[in-house]
């Protein structure tokens, strides 16, 4: 029962993220608001994993800043950016597919699947 209540939330949860970009958007402007998000989050996570584990290395950190600024700066920032435009589930919808993309980009550069 437990792994399903936990299914049911990641479900909730992320799929109402497209929803709340949309309705955060409409109050504030998206880099801003997906920066603060980004901000609180990442926070609590260091925090969290701060009490486990010793600090993260220079390595570590260069990575991390790589990771952040290709995943949530260009990923997510073209997102928000896009839910001005573009209503919430086609937003969803694209970033749901994006794993498709990929497959196809790499079959059609000769690799099979």
């Amino acid at each position: 029962m437990r792994v399903i209540l936990a299914f049911a939330a990641v479900y909730l949860i992320w799929g109402s993220t497209y929803l709340a970009i949309r309705f955060a958007i409409e109050t504030l402007p998206p880099f801003l608001m997906a920066g603060a998000r980004f901000l609180v989050s990442g926070t609590i996570l260091y925090l969290w994993a701060r009490r486990r584990h010793p600090a993260p290395s220079r390595t570590n950190w260069r990575a991390a800043a790589l990771i952040g600024a290709l995943l949530l700066l260009i990923g997510n920032g073209g997102v928000v950016w896009a839910e001005q435009r573009i209503p919430s589930g086609l937003a969803a919808l694209l970033v749901a597919v994006e794993p498709l993309w990929v497959v196809l980009l790499v079959w059609a550069r000769g690799t099979p699947p």
